[in-house]
């Protein structure tokens, strides 16, 4: 059976290879799609243990006892020799710091952290020495070169420390103090990850929205003393006395351990690696509880972090890939049906000869295993070549080198063998049937339609229809039903609509627009007259040629079904995720825009000299222009309910500012700005407070500011109106200020004294200025408490993974899905056409021409092609909108919301796949033609 399986696959290639190459598209698109999920996650997961310098901490635990007595330094380092002998450790180290306040020659009241390094210890991996020694004697130190007063420290000064504690002498506390002198023998610049192991600042990695670490590190006054541990800091910790409560000490001692990450994380079993962490953490504390310490390890939130995201990006593989699956599948049964119906021949010579039904249907069979295999294992090696180029086809980026695993290997070949007996199974029962007189009949459809089937079509229909209606309205129930909009009166109502909800949002939202396309076809192009009409209507300017591509189209509606279904799933789907990715992106660019307030933003320390300040940013290069903005309170007279105010230059802040015109109402952002430069006594009020306290546009507004009460002509409004339902969520009261209001400047001067406000500076670059550059220029100012730029922010958003890695995933679908439009078209024409070979010659043969029969084919294809098209674009740009309207449903307190965007480079991805769809219409029919009647001459010449 085997044998003979493979011989007729050799004989009928042409045929097998139709089915082959469906099952190679899905199988590519299964294994590209869990190729990029791999490899985006497993980067996402490195890029966030990079950020966790230290595996485990190992802490004295009675430190904050009032009778643990601090540990000897022989005793921290037995600890540590102890601790690397535990299996899944491969290194540890002791550090030691040190905090000093006190008057210096060049200041008074420096502060200084002195830390300890061992000789081994990980952070001379990133130290680089600057001037001086390159080793670290008895009482010698490197200054930090980030430290704020590390130019005001000359190498080979003196630097004298007085380090003071308090023991009980006679039921009392007496102070007693340790002097050091430590000769300045370099300067030294420490990379992020040896600055966060020498300051014991390993946590909080960078968060998009907030300032990043290494912002906020830059402006923190530091003043960082880096000395040997063994030959400095260890006779220190050996000085203080034993009898010292631990909370006096002013050394603290850590061992710092260091994991065999590769052994025990592995990025495919996170419940496994988190065990291998902790079960190594339990072991590291056998070690130390009898020293009176503890350990902590640090991976496991990080771990915990990446089973959620990686989680997510299977998600989005679920749904990216769905579609392309059920393509995939339709296609194969489409090919099986003319693939069984051109054989007839063979299984009626197949039955004369002997064999039973049961025997072709397992041959069939067998043949589908083949081809699955052979497609699956094909399908891996173009799904891990082509991953890492489609992924960065549309911006985006694997992160890594692409990995294949064994499982995405196994996963894949069984999704292909699956794929394939899916496709044929019900096409090679229906053949395997046949009798042998019906077989060796000349041609008859193999596939009919019994009356009960219909029910189906109509089900998805109205399913998908009811879907496409809510997306179109963009009426989201979970949303509703989240923000308590929905209140019920009667239990056993509210569990039958919680239900229908959890099936409106978990799975109509995915397959209503594909339920529909299906639905549609069956009962509209399949089962209806209606359609024919139209293609009669629209073939009828061909004349003759168009009403016999008008009877070929009537007499095989299943095709016409099947193509049209096809092209319509897969444009819409293109429309939808190109849609939804450009959406979501747009969003996120202006909410980080909306976030940092301009191209940069600075926040200032004090008010003081803020004017001062802002000309010295002015005077930097690269910088356009900048302006003030300050912050306070206000309060509604004799209430509670605070009001943000903001104090702004009208003129100026229109020009350097990030605003949209939709936050502003009442009167467009110009009006209401210019109306506030003309007077200080006028005010932007916050939307949701209007609305509470009844005020329109021209209305007067009583605000308290500290200890003075001011009335303020409204002339207009800023924010979005929070529904009350909402206020759950929301910091402010009911009736309260869901956002700010804008004051003019010169109202807030001459309240200045009596107020407490944050000053921020916002600047506006040049044109192709790098805001990177000018955001360091800006940090060396005296005066700043955090810098913010929006290129710095926008690159750290990028380069997250496990931010943009779902992205990453659908950029991979949405390339994918373009090149499975243009061949599951191109496989449905051709095994069309196949079938139709005899036809296709015989009206050759009696004098049709080349240019004819490609006019009639094209007639036959062409509405429906066209119409289905119209049918795929519609809907998907119906389900963006209902997409954008879910996600701005769900409370926010945002200025920014999503919006139905299509940049250039979505038109351009959007056309060439309807490009594609088109041209694998008509470029199969025209070659296949071409043969057809290539051959036809040939056999008349002989």
């Amino acid at each position: 059976m085997l044998s003979y399986a493979v011989k007729r696959i050799i004989r009928s290639m042409g045929l097998f290879v139709a089915l082959l190459l469906g099952v190679i598209l899905a199988s590519t698109f299964f294994a590209g799609v869990n190729v990029g999920a791999d490899t985006t996650a497993r980067a996402a997961l490195n890029q966030q243990l990079d950020r966790v310098p230290v595996d485990i901490v190992i802490d004295q635990y009675n430190k904050y006892d009032s009778y643990g007595s601090p540990a000897t330094s022989a005793l921290w380092a037995s600890v540590s020799s102890e601790v690397v002998k535990v299996g899944g450790v491969i290194d540890a180290e002791v550090i030691s710091r040190a905090s000093w306040f006190g008057n210096m020659t060049f200041a008074n009241y420096t502060s200084f952290r002195i830390v300890g390094l061992s000789n081994t210890s990980h952070v001379y991996r990133g130290l680089a020495v600057k001037e001086g020694a390159s080793l670290l004697g008895t009482n010698e130190t490197y200054v930090w070169a980030g430290s704020d007063s590390a130019d005001k420290i000359g190498l080979n000064s003196t630097l004298v420390l007085k380090f003071t504690y308090q023991i009980w002498d006679s039921y009392r506390l007496t102070e007693h103090s340790l002097n050091v002198s430590l000769k300045v023998v370099g300067s030294v610049e420490l990379e992020d990850t040896a600055y966060a192991i020498a300051s014991g600042e390993w946590y909080g990695p960078p968060i998009i929205y907030q300032y990043r670490e290494d912002q906020a590190r830059a402006v923190v006054q530091d003043n960082l003393l880096i000395v040997s541990w063994e030959k400095t800091l260890a006779r220190l910790l050996d000085a203080v006395p034993s009898s010292i409560p631990s909370y006096n000490n002013p050394f603290t001692a850590q061992v710092l351990v260091y994991l065999d990450r590769d052994g025990l994380i592995n990025p495919w079993d996170i419940p496994g690696s988190l065990q291998n962490v902790r079960t190594t953490t339990a072991r590291v504390n056998q070690e130390v509880a009898e020293y009176g310490m503890s350990a902590q390890n640090n991976l496991e939130q990080v771990l915990g972090r990446y089973e959620f995201d990686s989680m997510t990006m299977r998600v989005s593989f679920f749904i990216v890939a769905l579609p392309v699956f059920f393509v995939a599948w339709y296609v194969g049964s489409t090919v099986s049906d003319v693939s069984y119906n051109l054989r007839r021949r063979e299984i009626g010579l197949l039955l004369t000869k002997g064999f039973s039904n049961g025997q072709l249907f397992r041959m069939f069979l067998t043949e589908s295993v083949l081809i699955g295999i052979v497609g699956g294992l094909v399908g891996v090696g173009l799904g891990f070549l082509l991953s890492p180029f489609f992924a960065t086809f549309f911006g985006g980026s694997l992160g890594a080198a692409p990995v294949l695993s064994q499982a995405v290997i196994i996963m894949a070949v069984v999704f292909g063998l699956v794929i394939s007996l899916l496709s044929t199974f019900r096409p090679s029962r229906r053949a395997s049937r046949l009798s042998a007189i019906d077989a060796l009949k000349e041609y008859m459809y193999v596939e009919e339609v019994k009356p009960y089937k219909q029910r189906w079509p109509w089900i998805a229909f109205i399913l998908g229809f009811y879907k496409i209606i809510m997306f179109l309205l963009g009426i989201d129930l979970y949303g509703m039903l989240t923000r308590g909009a929905m209140p019920f009166g009667n239990i056993f109502l509210a569990i039958i609509v919680g239900i229908w909800i959890l099936i409106d949002r978990f799975v109509l939202t995915y397959i209503g627009p594909l339920l529909f396309f299906w639905g549609f076809t069956k009962i509209f192009i399949r089962g209806s007259l209606k359609f024919q009409e139209l293609v009669t209507r629209a073939s009828r300017f061909l004349g003759d040629l168009g009403t016999l591509a008008t009877r070929n189209v009537r007499r095989n509606p299943a095709r016409a079904a099947s193509l049209a279904f096809l092209i319509a799933l897969i444009i819409g789907y293109s429309f939808q995720t190109v849609g939804t990715l450009a959406s979501e992106q747009d969003y996120v660019l202006r909410r980080v825009k909306a976030e940092v307030g301009a191209d940069i933003s600075v926040q200032l320390t004090s008010a003081t000299n803020a004017s001062g300040i802002a000309s010295a940013i002015e005077n930097v290069s690269g910088v356009a222009s900048a302006t003030l903005e300050y912050s306070f309170g206000s309060t509604l007279p004799s209430q509670y309910t605070t009001v943000q105010v903001r104090a702004v230059d009208p003129a100026e802040w229109l020009t350097i500012a990030y605003y949209e015109s939709e936050w502003f109402s009442g009167n467009d952002a110009a009006t209401a700005f210019y109306q506030m430069g003309t007077s200080n006594q006028t005010i932007v009020l916050e939307r949701s407070l209007a609305r509470s306290l009844e005020k329109e546009v021209g209305d007067s507004v009583t605000l308290t500011f500290g200890n003075s009460t001011r009335q303020l002509t409204v002339v207009g409004f800023f924010g979005f109106e929070v529904s009350p339902q909402s206020y759950y969520t929301s910091p402010y009261e009911y009736g309260g200020a869901a956002f700010w209001s804008y004051v003019p400047i010169g109202f807030y001067e001459p309240l200045r004294s009596s107020l407490a406000a944050s000053v921020r500076i916002l600047v506006r670059l040049e044109s192709g200025t790098s805001g990177k550059s000018v955001a360091t220029t800006i940090r060396n100012l005296d005066k700043t408490s955090y810098v913010r730029s929006l290129a710095e922010e926008l690159e750290t958003y990028q380069n997250d993974l496990s931010l943009v890695g779902s992205l990453n995933i659908q950029r991979i679908g949405i390339v994918f899905s373009v090149l499975a439009a243009s061949v599951a078209t191109s496989l449905v024409t051709l095994v069309s056409l196949q079938e139709r070979k005899r036809e296709t010659s015989i009206m050759n043969a009696r004098g049709l021409s080349f240019k004819q029969l490609v006019t009639m084919l094209l007639a036959e294809n062409f509405a429906v092609v066209v119409f289905a098209a119209i049918l795929g674009v519609v809907v998907g740009l119906i389900v963006v909108r209902g997409n954008v309207a879910g996600w701005n449903s769900t409370p926010s307190y945002s200025l920014v919301a999503h919006r139905m965007v299509f940049p250039p480079d979505s038109m351009i991805l959007l056309s060439m796949c309807l490009i594609l769809v088109f041209a694998s219409t008509i470029v199969p029919l025209v070659l296949l033609t071409r043969r057809y009647i290539s051959k036809t001459e040939r056999i008349v010449r002989l």
